[in-house]
């Protein structure tokens, strides 16, 4: 049990359970707000990720509504 890094949080949740959550290290998306490891790649769209990119360059995403 390693819990020293700053970046890292552990919360229990009972006696068989926890959590850990780490902080990201990507940048976040300014457009999805998604911390992804595609922002700042394209230099056309440095701010954003490469979803947001497909969705307002291309094609767009295949979505379903059911």
């Amino acid at each position: 049990d390693n819990n020293s890094d700053k970046n890292l949080d552990k919360i229990q949740i009972n006696d068989n359970c926890y959590l850990i959550i780490k902080v990201s290290e990507h940048e976040k998306c300014v457009r999805c707000w998604q911390h992804r490891e595609s922002v700042g790649k394209n230099t056309e769209h440095s701010k954003l990720c490469d979803r947001c990119i497909e969705n307002i360059s291309g094609s767009g995403e295949n979505r379903l509504y059911l």
